[in-house]
């Protein structure tokens, strides 16, 4: 597996933090989008692990990254070069990123970001694995914010303020895995706002896993719940908090038996709906009840 921050040709979506398979040319690509106030550089253990496994993940990072607040809003009396990441632990900081996260300016920022990435796609391949051949197919990926920001690109129509509906599908992106996403009334998402969403998805959250204005884990579940079937898939991991086992950072709520389960069946959707593999797609229609070590609750349609 290869890292490195791409610059060059591509400086115009910079930064992204990119990694892909070493020895051999990608099987598919995945654009990962960050959750509130993190950014492209954490997510790093899930995100190896689909590299060695054969994808070239790309990972831009947004200016709701609390580094980037930080630096934007000094009256915050937050240091940018500091170690921020208990920044939650501040109620004032809290309220302020909760803000951002129901901005509307935001989410199009976010969209209109990964736009630019998918524009430059194929100067972010020449500079990491090299030129990418006209099959290979991608998906978009995102945890918390970063999977509002997913199901939005994979078809999800939201009431957009001042606007009214607005779709903001991309139709390049084959997949969708959307790791503790939202459900209707937040971010303009409400009833039918999942009937467009057509594509392969896989909704993965916890039940212990909440939502920014109190929600359960039900809620959690909505996009898979009213999405039309076809190559859906749910999982929803026992005891599993926000981080889903510590997939943002490893010590954040570490727990090796659900982060590997999430890194599991991840890799295994990857596997049948970028590559085709149908040995991944059979295991993911036998799941019942665990996935290795971590019990869960798993529904297909």
């Amino acid at each position: 597996m290869a890292e490195r921050s791409v610059s060059g040709d591509v400086d115009s979506v910079l930064p992204l933090v990119c990694r892909w398979p070493r020895d051999r040319a990608p099987k598919g690509y995945v654009i990962f989008c960050h959750g509130l106030g993190a950014s492209g550089r954490d997510y790093a253990a899930l995100s190896s692990h689909w590299a060695a496994h054969g994808y070239l993940v790309i990972h831009p990072t947004f200016s709701d990254w609390i580094g980037a607040v930080a630096q934007a809003e000094p009256e915050r009396g937050l240091d940018p070069a500091a170690d921020l990441t208990d920044w939650a632990d501040d109620p004032a900081i809290r309220t302020r990123m909760h803000e951002i996260l129901h901005t509307p300016a935001r989410w199009l920022e976010r969209i209109g970001v990964v736009d630019q990435v998918m524009a430059a796609l194929d100067a972010v391949f020449a500079a990491t694995c090299g030129c990418r051949a006209g099959s290979t197919r991608g998906a978009i990926a995102g945890h918390s914010f970063g999977a509002y920001t997913a199901q939005l690109l994979a078809g999800a129509e939201i009431d957009l303020p001042g606007h009214g509906p607005r779709s903001f599908r991309d139709r390049r992106f084959a997949a969708a895995i959307l790791l503790s996403a939202q459900g209707r009334d937040q971010q303009g998402l409400r009833e039918g706002s999942w009937d467009g969403l057509e594509g392969p998805l896989l909704n993965v959250t916890g039940t212990r896993d909440g939502g920014a204005k109190g929600q359960d884990w039900h809620w959690k579940t909505e996009p898979y719940d009213f999405a039309p079937a076809g190559d859906k898939y749910l999982a929803v991991l026992t005891d599993a908090d926000h981080y889903l086992g510590g997939i943002a950072r490893a010590g954040r709520s570490p727990e090796p038996a659900r982060r590997k389960a999430v890194e599991d069946l991840t890799l295994a959707f990857l596997d049948a709906h970028l590559d085709g593999d149908a040995a991944a797609k059979a295991w993911l229609d036998t799941i019942a009840d665990m996935v290795g070590d971590c019990p869960l609750l798993f529904r297909r349609k």
